[in-house]
This record gives C-alpha cells, sequence and structure tokens, in this order.
C-alpha cells in the first residue's frame, strides 16, 4: 500500500465506459453491478448504489481498479486487485500513512523528514524510503499499513450521500498489498454504524419479508459470529422488524446482519410470509452471544476533537419533517402483519447523535432502488411466455440476450449478467416455488448456452456467418450447458447435505455430458458419504474417482475427495499420500493444504 493520499491518474487510453442506447443496450439498464463485472467506467449517487454494495460487488466480482467515493467534503479511494482491496487514501493530509506512523509513535518527525528526502530515489515511495534506510523494521510496519488502510475503509465506506466514480483497470501503486479480508472489513464497516445508520440504510426493506438465498458470496465468508449467525437463521419470509421485535435482545445484531447480508446479495426482500408467526425469542437460559469482533479504528493522527465524518461541507437542506427523524416513514398500522409480540414498541432506538456530529440530511422518502438492486417478478406465466420466445424457430443468441446483432462485445456481457442475476438457480429466493425454479432453470440454460456462443468472438463471428447463410449451430452446446446447470444444483444439493438428492443431479448430468469426468468423481464421492460401512464402498468409490482422474487429471476435487475417503476411513498414509498428489497439481489449493494440516496434527 502506497503511503500517500492522493492517488496518480493512470496513463494509456482511458477504460471503456458503459454503451449507451444507440449499440442495443439503453445506458439506464447499465447498473453499477454489471458495469463493475464487466469492466466498464461507470459513476452515479451514493443515495442509488450505497458504499457498502459497491465495495461488495468490487470484491464478488473479482474486480480490478479503483473506487473513488465522494461526500461530506471528503474524498477516498479505494483501489482492488482481483476482488481484493490493497489502497486506502484519503485527500485528507492528516489522514496519510506517514502522519499517522508519526502519531502512533512507529517515526519520529526527523525520521520522516528523513525519509521524505530520500523518498525520491525509491519513485517518491516514503514507506520503502523507511525501509531501505532502516529507520523501521519491515516486519512491524506492515500491520501499522493494514491498520491504518482498514481504518480508512470502515470511515469511507460509513458514507451516506455524494458521488461514487469505478475506474476499471487502475492499478493499486506500487508497494501494495492486500488490507486484509475484504469481507471482514465489509463486516467491519457495517459493525461500526450506529444503530440510525443501519436504519436508514435499510430503508423500507425494514417492513419487507427477508428469505435467505445463495449468491457470489458464500455465508461463511463474511467470517460472522456465533450471535450473527444465529440471527441470519431467523431470515424465513416474515417481515424484518417483525423478526427483531420478536427477539428484542438480538434486534440489533439482527438488523445489522439483514444489512450485510442485503449488501451482498445473500437475502432477498418482498410480500411478507403469512400464516405461522415469528419464532418467539430464545429461552434465557441459553449460552450468551460470542462478542463481535474489534472494529479497526480510524488513525490516530487526526486530532482528538475532529468527528470521524468531517462536517466542513454542510449537508442538503431537507424538510423539517425529514430532519426529525432518521427512520423512514412507517406503514400505517392496518398494513402491517399482527405484530407476533405484545409489545409495540420498535425493535430498535436510534441514538442521539453527539452535539459537535453533524448528521446528513435524508430525504423524506426512500430513493428508488436502482435497476441492480430492484426485484424482478418471477412468475409461472411470464416464465412460459420467456421460455417460448426463447424456444422460437426465429428467436437466435442475440434475440434471446436482447441485444443487436451489431452490439459491442462489452454490452453483450452486461446482458448476459443481468440476465443470469434474475434467472441463475442460485439467484432465485428460497421461498420460490418448485414449477418457477424449474422454469428459471430452463430460461437460464437458454440464457447460457448463447453466451457460450456470443462470448466468444471468433464463436460469435462464425455464428453470424451461419445466420447469413442459413448454416446451422452445434445442437449438443445446449446439453453441454444444461448439464453444467445440472451439475451446479448438485453441488449446491450436496452443501446441504442432501446427498441422495445430489446423485440424483450427477446422474442427470452425465448424462447430458458423458464427457465430462468430473461429474462422476462427485456422484461416487456422495456414494461414498450414505454408506453406512464405509470402508466397504472405499475401494469402489476411490476406483470411480481414479477413473475420473485419468481422463482429467486436473480436477482437484478428485485429489481432495480420495484425501478425505481414506482419512475416513483411518488410513492417515493413505490420505497424505493423496493430497500430496493433489498439491503437486495445484499446490494453492486452500482446502487440501488445511486438510493436510490437520492430517498432521
Amino acid at each position: 500500500m502506497a503511503p500517500q493520499g492522493a492517488p496518480v491518474a493512470p496513463r494509456g487510453a482511458p477504460p471503456p465506459v458503459a454503451p449507451g442506447a444507440s449499440r442495443g443496450l439503453a445506458a439506464r439498464e447499465v447498473g453499477a453491478d454489471a458495469a463493475i463485472a464487466a469492466g466498464l467506467a461507470h459513476q452515479g449517487p451514493l443515495s442509488a448504489d450505497g458504499p457498502l454494495r459497491l465495495f461488495a460487488l468490487c470484491a464478488s466480482t473479482g474486480a480490478t481498479g479503483r473506487l473513488t467515493l465522494s461526500g461530506e467534503g471528503v474524498r477516498w479511494w479505494l483501489t482492488f486487485r482481483k476482488g481484493s482491496l490493497e489502497h486506502a487514501a484519503s485527500a485528507a493530509p492528516e489522514d496519510s500513512l506517514p502522519a499517522a506512523l508519526v502519531a502512533r509513535h512507529v517515526l519520529t518527525v526527523d525520521q520522516l523528514r528523513k525519509a521524505e528526502a530520500g523518498a525520491a530515489a525509491v519513485g517518491g515511495d516514503v514507506v520503502a524510503a523507511l525501509v531501505t534506510q532502516r529507520l523501521v523494521n519491515p516486519g512491524d510496519i506492515v500491520g501499522h499499513i493494514q491498520e491504518h488502510g482498514a481504518g480508512l475503509t470502515v470511515r469511507a465506506l460509513a458514507l451516506e450521500a455524494g458521488e461514487w466514480r469505478w475506474e476499471p483497470g487502475v492499478a493499486p501503486p506500487p508497494g501494495s498489498f492486500a488490507l486484509g479480508s475484504p469481507w471482514a472489513l465489509l463486516g467491519a464497516a457495517v459493525r461500526a454504524l450506529d444503530a440510525g445508520g443501519v436504519l436508514r440504510r435499510l430503508g423500507e426493506r425494514e417492513q419487507q419479508g427477508i428469505s435467505r438465498m445463495t449468491g457470489r458470496v458464500r455465508q461463511e465468508d463474511l467470517r460472522l459470529t456465533p450471535q450473527e449467525a444465529r440471527a441470519a437463521t431467523l431470515f424465513d419470509g416474515h417481515r424484518l422488524a417483525d423478526v427483531a421485535r420478536a427477539h428484542q435482545a438480538e434486534a440489533s445484531t439482527i438488523l445489522r446482519v439483514a444489512l450485510l447480508l442485503a449488501e451482498t446479495d445473500l437475502v432477498s426482500f418482498g410480500p411478507a410470509r403469512a400464516g405461522a408467526a415469528v419464532a418467539p425469542p430464545a429461552p434465557p437460559a441459553a449460552a450468551p452471544p460470542a462478542p463481535a469482533p474489534p472494529v479497526p479504528t480510524p488513525p490516530a493522527a487526526a486530532p482528538p476533537t475532529q468527528p470521524a465524518t468531517p462536517t466542513a461541507t454542510p449537508a442538503p437542506a431537507a424538510p423539517p419533517a425529514a430532519a426529525a427523524t432518521a427512520r423512514p416513514p412507517t406503514p400505517p398500522p392496518a398494513a402491517r402483519p399482527p405484530p407476533a409480540a405484545p409489545r409495540p414498541a420498535p425493535a430498535v432506538t436510534p441514538p442521539p447523535r453527539p452535539p459537535h456530529v453533524v448528521a446528513p440530511a435524508r430525504p423524506a422518502t426512500t430513493p428508488v432502488p436502482s435497476p441492480a438492486t430492484a426485484s424482478v417478478a418471477l412468475t409461472l406465466p411470464a416464465l412460459q411466455s420467456l421460455l417460448a420466445r426463447f424456444h422460437d424457430k426465429d428467436a437466435d443468441h442475440f434475440t434471446v440476450l436482447g441485444v443487436k446483432r451489431d452490439a459491442a462485445p462489452a454490452q453483450i456481457k452486461i446482458a448476459y449478467f443481468q440476465l443470469a442475476k434474475t434467472y441463475h438457480p442460485d439467484s432465485v429466493p428460497g421461498s420460490t416455488p418448485d414449477a418457477v425454479k424449474k422454469l428459471c432453470a430452463d430460461a437460464f440454460s437458454r440464457i447460457s448456452e448463447a453466451w457460450g456462443v456470443l462470448g466468444d468472438d471468433a464463436r460469435r463471428a462464425q455464428y453470424v456467418d451461419d445466420l447469413k447463410t442459413g448454416a446451422g449451430v452445434d445442437v449438443d452446446v445446449m446439453n453441454i450447458l444444461a448439464a453444467e446447470t445440472t451439475f451446479d444444483a448438485g453441488v449446491l444439493l450436496v452443501k446441504a447435505r442432501q446427498y441422495e438428492a445430489a446423485i440424483v443431479k450427477f446422474v442427470e448430468a452425465m448424462k447430458l455430458n458423458p464427457d465430462e469426468a468430473e461429474f462422476g468423481m462427485w456422484k461416487a464421492w456422495c456414494e461414498f458419504l450414505l454408506a453406512a460401512d464405509k470402508r466397504n464402498v472405499h475401494s469402489a468409490a476411490a476406483h470411480a474417482i481414479e477413473a475420473g482422474l485419468k481422463k482429467n487429471p486436473r480436477c482437484a476435487q478428485g485429489y481432495l475427495f480420495l484425501g478425505q475417503m481414506a482419512k475416513l476411513v483411518g488410513d492417515v498414509a493413505l490420505a497424505e499420500k493423496q493430497l500430496k498428489r493433489g498439491l503437486a497439481e495445484w499446490p494453492d489449493h486452500a482446502d487440501m493444504q488445511r486438510e493436510l494440516k490437520y492430517l498432521r496434527k
């Protein structure tokens, strides 16, 4: 992480900009999620896409570039490399890394001046000058840099109003390194918000039903505390406000977890579940909740009297009604379901702000969600009509993705990403009827088939020529893509420990694409897990996986399965041998490294 404040503008050609309506895709359809995933420059107001969501999008899509957040008189820069935050900086001079090191007594003023004088010899990097001149211990300064960057990130993600800009392809300054897990930083930023800030960011979603769903991020990656993980299990379609009211002792945690999962697309909001009442609070005898992990603190370089959020620039004026309360308008009592608990008091009351902090004014109404967060109605008639259009004899791949034949590659990528976000089986809420899920899977299979052709320049050019000449397209592509979709569904069932149902999916995938060896490996693994006497089936399951590895020696999961099976039957030597085989092919495979580490213990 470079120590200086404002980053230097990148050289070379400007980054690609999101396409306009004249090229086959309307500009209003390009949301922050699609632009960041497609590597396009984009910008907008923080009222539509907040800093927490933008940060999560950069991390979950593996983006490389610079996110600029401007508001309340401050400008922040967060630079990512492949989804990992490697540089955080602020325009405020007191937020520079050298000033923070002096304030923390890591450096003296004389040492800093000496380093600044010699920085020109190492490309202007003061930290590099400190190390080369042996003014600091390199091992000690890494922790200070990470702590400083984490503190700046938490403060940047606390912005509520202003503008943002994404510049793809901008590399972090020389000498930068990962500032820690981006999901740990995101969780710390949410935990640092006061109760009023959480409610303002949830907005009208507090009065909607909340349900868990799967997405690009796994919930375990967020490193929730035990108390937060328990709170997440309560999201089963009931109204969020009712869930918090029914669990008064954990109301604050429930709302924070709801916000964190909402910003990472791991929950969906909609009409509240009817019928069953919200589960009552846990008995008092339950174990006390684990304390939340510490939140990174802002650098000590700022004067003690300076608030965390500068107030030099006054916030925009708001009507008196909006300034009087931080919470959004509450619907009339007649529109709410009957409360599950007799206490009518709200779950969380925002604490008053200190007198020296000026709260940013908020509009009286909740902002309209952007296209990236707006929900799409998934109904049987709409999906049946969509599939009928997809399978029409005149519907080509361009029609399926909704772009023109002369659309640019970036437009095609955006169109696919937005359709996949709606119809991918992992994106469909868990409370959706099975018939609707099946149609969504069929629609996604057709969308994936179109993307498989149009997403590749050479195949797209050949396909356009085939359309002009009337030639046919490879009909096996649909089976291959359908097999991948079915296989992905099977993997999700394995993670849910529904092994019998997963085997059915893997067999179906093997019929669609017999040439893919990995399908059979997962089937053999599930059969081994279901066996009552695992020693009797170990040999047959291992033989099936070895046969798959002969067809595809680069399948890391096969080696992991072999090692785990040997461990479960008590053959530690064989388990170690199999894991080492896998690590010879995949030296950086985290799961195999972890298995081998625990095996040696």
